[in-house]
């Protein structure tokens, strides 16, 4: 064999040098471009991103209003809540929990339940409740505070906090009619300000950006909702949170460029630093890759040689196209050997079919012959002991007239003649042949499927290789066993599955199971399946075993199915009280 060619220059090292050049010369002109552009955008830049960090919190702040009134709205159309008004012993002890869960927000003081002339007639107070007005409810009112309308919502408030209490604000809503009885009050959500005011801070601007709440009755809250007595320089007027409310800002401009300026001449450092750690890493990649694609290489000239047992290491999951490749040339070393070990089997199958044939030939005539001699002498034999001695050989010429036949049928397999029958017919013939079998052995034999399902084959054939596995499965089974055909079409292609709950096949048994003379009883040829596996390819089917020792073995046949057939290309099968529908001749 000759050397295997090397390259001047691989594969490898000119992916890796042509990417460092992509990469080293990318790096270098965007660090000229930043260097000329960087003053004059990064201002803009920065202003865009302060208009933007505030229309966030804008939207966090309007987000937390809105998610405050749908949780206002679950609870305002309970059909228990108006008990709360005027019957509040009557309020269901699920209901009492629901809201007392609901009150518990980290959000809420509490909730609260006001009559039609706006008095607190009910209160549940949250984990963070303290205060007014669940110490004192009659001495607590809303007047006098700002009120802004969301739709069916009023958003009452703020209360500043003072030193006495903390700030709140409520979210009101009129509870719903229940049936024919009117309703006037309505239910409403005790928020912490400082739950709303908390949304407004902005870590990753502190000290650049300093936003401010401003309410309806013109005050500035600051983040941790205190009230701003001074009103800053340079405010500046933000988005609107709702109606009445909206977000004012401070900008510290000169703490804006200071910290990018001081930062300009980092990147540039950092950009060496990452030149070369890419030349670094590249480098290591560059052998990693070699290394990966020579084991290739060397698998592929393996391979060529003749060692068809070689492969490659692989991981179960595909990291890189180099790994889908080594599993690729695993899967067509495997294909290959397939193909081959395929071609020497046939070889193999052919020259012993021609044997077997010849075999069987040579022996049936003088079989037929010996056959008439003995029942010759059976019928002109007065002694009862010789009669059975004769009687026996008969059955033991019988047995290899069999086993010739058998013979006969695996070396010259005839392609029947194709047609179209009905699965039903086919299954009403076979379980008649191996009913007797069955009661036997006291096996319970059934079918299921659709009756008009049919297929296109020679119905001898099909019928032989079904009463074959029919009988195999049988006598895998023990005393009181059960064996059930099972028929449904998928696509163009009708399945036949006969499953047994008998003994079983360890793998190693069933590797072999349908190899020609490779039986597990004492009694038979070996050729059953071999044949039945034939006669099934000759008429365009196949057929795949799956067994498991000590469970039972399933044995699937898939044969054309007729176009004729009235069915969708969709799977369907019948249940097991349609089996007269498969079975049953006079059906």
């Amino acid at each position: 064999m000759n050397p295997p060619l090397k390259p001047r220059f691989s594969l490898v090292g000119r992916y890796s040098l042509l990417s460092l050049t992509l990469i080293v010369g990318a790096l270098a002109v965007l660090s000229s471009l930043y260097a000329a552009v960087a003053d004059s955008v990064t201002e803009r830049l920065a202003g865009e991103r302060l208009e933007a960090q505030v229309a966030g919190t804008a939207n966090r702040l309007t987000n937390f209003i809105e998610n405050r009134i749908y949780q206002l709205e679950t609870l305002s159309t309970h059909p228990s809540m108006p008990l709360y008004l005027n019957y509040t012993d009557a309020v269901p002890d699920g209901v009492r929990e629901l809201v007392r869960v609901e009150a518990d927000s980290p959000d809420l003081y509490g909730i609260l339940f006001f009559n039609d002339s706006n008095e607190l007639t009910e209160v549940v107070p949250g984990q963070a409740a303290s205060g007014q007005p669940y110490w004192d409810r009659h001495g607590w009112g809303i007047r006098g505070l700002p009120l802004v309308m969301m739709a069916n919502s009023q958003v009452i408030g703020p209360r500043i906090g003072d030193g006495a209490s903390p700030g709140w604000l409520l979210i009101r809503q009129p509870l719903r009619e229940t049936g024919d009885q009117p309703v006037s009050g309505s239910i409403a959500l005790h928020v912490r300000l400082a739950s709303l005011t908390e949304l407004m801070r902005t870590e990753n601007l502190a000290g650049v950006l300093r936003p401010y709440l401003r309410t309806p009755a013109g005050d500035l809250l600051e983040p941790t909702g205190n009230r701003l007595d001074t009103v800053p320089e340079e405010l500046r007027t933000g988005p609107e949170v709702l109606p009445g409310w909206r977000i004012d800002y401070q900008v510290a401009a000169s703490d804006i460029l200071s910290p990018l300026r001081s930062a300009q001449l980092g990147l540039y450092a950092l950009a060496g630093v990452m030149a070369l750690g890419t030349v670094t890493l590249f480098w290591a990649l560059a052998r990693s890759l070699r290394r990966r694609v020579t084991r290739l290489v060397q698998g592929a000239e393996t391979l060529a040689s003749g060692d068809l047992n070689f492969r490659l290491q692989a991981p179960k999951n595909d990291k890189d196209e180099i790994d889908v490749l080594a599993h690729a040339f695993n899967a067509m070393a495997d294909r290959l050997q397939e193909l081959i070990g395929r071609t020497v089997q046939a070889e193999k199958m052919a020259v012993l079919g021609e044997f077997a044939t010849g075999v069987a030939h040579e022996v049936r005539n003088p079989l037929a012959t010996i056959k008439l001699t003995v029942q010759a002498l059976e019928k002109g034999e007065p002694d009862d002991e010789r009669r059975e001695l004769l009687v026996s050989v008969e059955s033991e010429i019988d047995r290899l007239n069999r086993v010739v036949g058998d013979l006969l049928d695996y070396g010259r397999p005839v392609p029947g003649e194709p047609q179209r029958v009905e699965i039903r017919r086919i299954f009403r013939h076979a379980t008649v042949l191996t009913s007797g079998l069955a009661e036997q052995r006291q096996v319970t034999v059934s079918a299921t499927g659709d009756s008009r399902l049919a297929i296109v084959a020679s119905p001898d054939q099909v019928i032989q290789c079904l009463v074959n596995l029919l009988a195999n499965a049988i006598e895998a089974c023990d005393t009181g066993g059960t064996v059930h055909l099972r028929a449904f079409r998928n696509g163009d292609r009708i399945h036949v599955d006969i499953t047994d709950n008998g003994c079983g096949m360890d793998p190693d048994t069933l590797r072999q199971v349908t190899e020609p003379f490779f039986t597990t009883r004492q009694e038979g040829t070996g050729l059953g399946l071999s044949i039945t596996r034939q006669l099934i390819e000759l008429n365009g089917g196949d057929l795949h075993i799956h067994s498991v020792r000590g469970e039972g073995t399933t044995v699937s046949v898939t044969l054309p199915a007729a176009n004729s057939d009235n069915l969708d290309s969709s799977s369907q099968e019948q249940s097991p009280t349609d089996h007269h529908a498969l079975t049953d001749p006079d059906r």
